[in-house]
């Protein structure tokens, strides 16, 4: 089996109830704390209920942008540890004006009970191929961000670094 097969499957699931604005079908894929950084502002959630409503709140601003057609590219894939992953996604939407919206969404991946599980997101926009790139900032500055991992995933995450956006 590929070393990635099982995380492909996983955003396969998860871009079909995503694409569907399915509020459940995403907050069933997330797990606590969960963390999120977009548009440069950092948000934790330690409850479902906190959680679940900003979703909510979310994906009723989403369809009144008339987000549809959502696709999906990856980006990259990294398995840190059997129970640890990283993805980066680059996603496209089409709004009801016909303009379409382009993203890039790093995931942060927890596998509890034999299934992965988003411990935390960030998005941001690409820039312009004319744009310097972002600066890379070490994991280990966000695993505050990822209670409950083992001591050895902690140092496994120092060697890791993500794209973001300042």
């Amino acid at each position: 089996m590929d070393e990635t097969e099982d995380l492909e499957a996983f955003f396969e699931v998860f871009s079909k109830v995503y694409a569907k604005l399915d509020v459940d079908g995403v907050t069933d894929m997330f797990c606590l704390p969960f963390f999120s950084l977009i548009n440069g502002e950092k948000t934790d959630w330690p409850k479902l209920e906190e959680l679940y409503h900003t979703t909510c709140i979310l994906f009723d601003w989403y369809k009144n942008q008339g987000f549809h057609n959502a696709r999906y590219t990856i980006v990259s894939m990294l398995k840190i540890t059997p129970t640890l992953a990283t993805a980066r996604l680059r996603w496209r939407v089409l709004l009801t004006d016909g303009s379409p919206w382009e993203y890039c969404t790093s995931y942060q991946l927890k596998r509890i009970d034999g299934e992965w599980k988003m411990a935390g997101v960030i998005q941001f926009e690409e820039k312009t191929s004319n744009t310097p790139p972002p600066p890379l900032v070490a994991a280990e500055n966000a695993l505050h961000h990822l209670a409950d991992l083992s001591e050895s995933e902690a140092n496994q995450l120092k060697n890791v670094y993500f794209d973001i956006e300042q």
